[in-house]
């Protein structure tokens, strides 16, 4: 099989007429027929219903097309980035992740390297904190942050809104809740993030479990879900974790429960340095915010807003 037989292919299943497919193809009506002939007998089966007076396509033809769609687009774009590369117009973003992206934000990802075969993305997973060091050293061209810090440099859209879970033995009383006061969970030996991955976040959780004007305790810090829960599996206290990264991550033995009242709402943000936008970076905005609408069309628009220092809690 060869991408001419596929070509060939897709034109027949377009027009439904030999004739009509070689014109388009600018090729001889007998060499497609034979193109035709020749991948059915690859295949082992027919593609097509023919008769004087009509061709169809029959279901092997049929599900055959998506993935030949598939199969020649992407082809067609590894061409295209190639020709990009060897003429030396490839155009790479390199972007931070402090999350798991979920399907709209990488569709949009993957719409902007579609729109445009020149741009090349490259992810990598960092703390917040990390990454917006890496923005102002331009060792990133964007970021996809939890609550990241103020500056001014900076110009951030939000693309998502998660809360704050409690993982706790299954034995445990909080396990059966619908969800845990924060003023119970002060009673408890907490276990999070440490400061420097994210001092915002931290600063904005800390702010509420002192607003219940109970005392509380950290007892421990660890980065990442694995490690919390196996502190929480250890006996040493109750783990504070994402609620998107505990459905994502269900660890045997544990339960994750919402925190109630006063719990902070945690904000996700694009962020990218503001003066420096090239058309690249401006089409990623563009459709990072589509996709985030689209999400949720009943919500507000995302906003473009400018990281300054009023954003800082406390």
């Amino acid at each position: 099989m060869d991408l001419r037989q596929l070509e060939c292919f897709l034109a027949v299943a377009r027009h439904l007429h030999f004739g009509r497919a070689a014109e388009e193809l600018h090729l001889a009506q007998p060499t497609v027929s034979e193109s035709i002939r020749r991948l059915e007998r690859e295949l082992g089966g027919t593609l097509f219903d023919r008769t004087t007076r009509s061709v169809k396509l029959t279901p092997l033809g049929d599900m055959f097309r998506t993935e030949a769609l598939v199969a020649v687009e992407a082809v067609t774009s590894a061409y295209d980035r190639g020709r990009a590369y060897a003429t030396s117009q490839v155009v790479e973003l390199q972007l931070g992740c402090a999350f798991g992206l979920d399907d709209q934000l990488v569709g949009a990802i993957a719409e902007l390297q579609r729109r445009r075969p020149d741009v090349v993305v490259s992810l990598r997973a960092r703390s917040t904190a990390r990454q917006l060091q890496m923005l102002r050293e331009r060792r990133l061209d964007a970021a996809f942050c939890v609550m990241p810090a103020s500056d001014p440099a900076f110009a951030s859209l939000v693309v998502g809104r998660s809360r704050l879970v409690a993982v706790v033995p299954d034995d445990h009383p909080f396990a059966a809740m619908g969800a845990v006061a924060l003023v119970d969970l002060a009673h408890e030996p907490l276990l999070a993030w440490p400061r420097s991955a994210n001092p915002v976040l931290y600063d904005t959780f800390a702010a509420a479990m002192d607003a219940t004007g109970a005392p509380w305790t950290l007892v421990g810090t660890a980065s990442g879900v694995e490690n919390v829960s196996a502190r929480v599996l250890a006996g040493f206290g109750v783990g504070i974790v994402f609620d998107a990264v505990a459905a994502a991550r269900p660890i045997p033995g544990l339960t994750a429960v919402g925190l109630g009242l006063g719990a902070p709402l945690v904000e996700q943000h694009l962020v990218w340095r503001a003066a420096d936008r090239n058309d690249a970076m401006t089409l990623l905005v563009e459709l990072v915010g589509e996709a985030v609408a689209a999400h949720d069309p009943a919500g507000s628009a995302p906003e473009e807003v400018q990281l300054a220092v009023d954003d800082v809690p406390g």
